[in-house]
């Protein structure tokens, strides 16, 4: 028996293959295949939602930015993470839905709808059975986001509105760049996966649908980079070369000769995740996703094509095999990680008020990151710290705690450099970029100096701590997220130690770069409020 419908966009793109999907997405089984998909997905999003949910992990990004564009909806800039980090060089659009839909709300939508519209890319593309892999992907996309990345799922579903607009007889190049650009604004690394699959189709010699793949989201990160200075390197180990560079090459070299356009991208995709190996960059190992989401599903649909001769099926089903373990595996990783709340997380009010008595609010803290990196979330609101939750900022301004050169003298001046007067250490595991530091501190070298303890929290003064702000005689009188209030005894030029951007701004007096931190100047004494907006006009000293 013949199969009801031919592969389409993986195929020719020819009239009579055209024809041939559309009626596919008439049929019975082409409309079964989506609800089925989705029927599939609730259950499950609502058992994250519910139980799962629990703030730990890459949700705690989520959790805090969405909180600070809620808290702060005009600041491009926040000052509680690593001496000052741009909203926009997270997500442009993720934290501002979430502010409004909550966290849990938009992660929820983008699993489903995605749940759809991959079933719906599965059918449109004509292959011979949609509804096995189309479940897997299914499957892949919960277990993406189950691992908390709520931003980049968010920018998936986009990203799979705008294939589905070009798929088939379908060509609507405007909905599709639209989509596209939507994808990148929400996740950069979205909009590099639609950057594939428009290689493909670019190699395939189908040069709209590829451009308009192509063409928005390199025009969203050139002017996110321009507007939102941004350096830093994401690690990246062995396991995440060979294990996506594997899957890709697979596809590449043996799925059916008709998936033209998905065997191009998938060549365009190994070289890349090898390329992303060589060069430092701030994707890194945030590569592998897209082997994560699509490596099983895609497998599994090449094995279950009549075309795929036996030897080829078992390659298939092995790298399928492989595929769909490291996917399951990691997600109960992180599962197992993020999803208890530990005590140390909960009980936080005696902590809070220590540092409120303390004075910590006119000062930069180290709170040592827990595996989970709850600590964002648990003080990060009222308290401007030295680290974060962002793995290629904490590589760019903490490098000691990656490459090698830690020890009590480099842990020494790096607390210097970023003017931190208090180390606050949780009872938790700490993250595995913190062991060293987490040891170092326990084991009470001098110039860390005890001052508050409870069965979970540990407080130390860093003794003779470099001021968060010097000069004309300035003291921090608050900080938050967004503002920075100093006082200033005499007219003068002031060394504020955050990180420089284009949006700050002085309700008085000007400030302009000054090396690496902001330089603040004076005209009287008295009190300057720093903060960051959207709004013109930028101020020049």
């Amino acid at each position: 028996m013949q199969p009801p419908y031919q592969p389409v966009e993986l195929a020719t793109g020819s009239t009579q293959h055209t024809a041939a999907t559309a009626e596919a997405r008439k049929s019975p089984a082409g409309r079964r295949v989506p609800l089925l998909a989705t029927a599939f997905a609730v259950p499950l999003y609502a058992v994250w939602a519910v139980w799962l949910a629990t703030g730990g992990g890459d949700l705690a990004a989520q959790v805090a930015w969405a909180r600070f564009v809620g808290t702060y909806p005009s600041a491009p800039y926040s000052f509680a993470w690593y001496g000052g980090v741009h909203v926009g060089n997270y997500s442009l659009l993720a934290p501002q839905l979430m502010a409004l839909g909550g966290v849990r709300g938009v992660s929820v939508v983008a699993g489903v709808g995605s749940a759809w519209a991959v079933a719906e890319v599965f059918v449109r593309c004509g292959v011979r059975r949609p509804l096995p892999p189309a479940l897997l992907a299914v499957l892949a996309l919960w277990c993406d986001v189950a691992s908390g990345r709520s931003t980049f799922a968010l920018g998936v579903a986009f990203g799979l509105v705008a294939c589905l607009a070009l798929i088939g007889p379908s060509r609507r190049l405007v909905v599709a760049g639209g989509f596209a650009a939507l994808a990148t604004l929400a996740s950069p690394v979205a909009g590099l996966f639609l950057g594939v699959a428009g290689a493909g189709w670019l190699l395939d010699r189908r040069f709209a649908k590829g451009a308009v793949l192509c063409g928005p989201p390199a025009l969203v990160v050139g002017l996110t980079a321009l507007l939102f200075p941004f350096s830093g390197t994401m690690p990246m180990s062995d396991g995440d070369v060979w294990r996506p560079v594997l899957f890709a090459v697979t596809v590449a070299l043996l799925a059916p000769r008709r998936w033209r356009a998905a065997r191009r991208a998938a060549g365009v995709y190994a070289a890349g995740v090898l390329l992303t190996a060589l060069v430092a960059s701030p994707v890194g190992s945030n590569v592998v996703r897209l082997a994560e989401l699509f490596g099983p599903p895609v497998l599994l649909a090449a094995l279950l094509e009549r075309e795929v001769r036996a030897v080829r099926k078992v390659a298939f089903g092995l790298a399928l095999a492989l595929s769909a373990q490291w996917v399951g595996q990691h997600a109960v990783h992180v599962l197992r990680m993020s999803t208890p709340v530990p005590a140390w997380a909960a009980e936080t009010d005696g902590v809070r008020a220590a540092l409120g008595r303390l004075g910590a609010d006119r000062t930069r803290i180290e709170v040592v990151p827990a595996v989970d990196h709850r600590e964002t979330t648990v003080l990060g609101p009222d308290l401007l710290l030295a680290r974060g939750w962002n793995r290629q900022l904490d590589v760019a301004r903490g490098p000691l705690f990656y490459d090698g050169s830690f020890s009590a003298t480099a842990y020494r001046a790096w607390l210097g450099r970023w003017a931190v007067g208090y180390v606050v250490l949780p009872d938790g595991e700490p993250d595995w970029a913190a062991k060293d530091e987490a040891a170092l501190v326990r084991s009470g070298p001098g110039w860390l100096v005890p001052v508050w303890r409870d069965a979970h929290w540990r407080v130390y003064r860093v003794a003779d701590a470099v001021p968060l702000v010097s000069g004309a005689g300035a003291s921090v009188v608050r900080a938050d997220a967004a503002h920075l209030v100093v006082r200033t005894r005499r007219p003068g030029t002031v060394t504020v130690r955050v990180a420089p951007s284009p949006w700050l701004r002085s309700d008085a007096g000007c400030l302009a770069r000054a090396g690496a931190w902001t330089r603040l100047t004076a005209p009287a004494a008295g009190t300057y409020r720093i903060s960051s907006s959207y709004l013109p006009p930028r101020q020049r000293c």
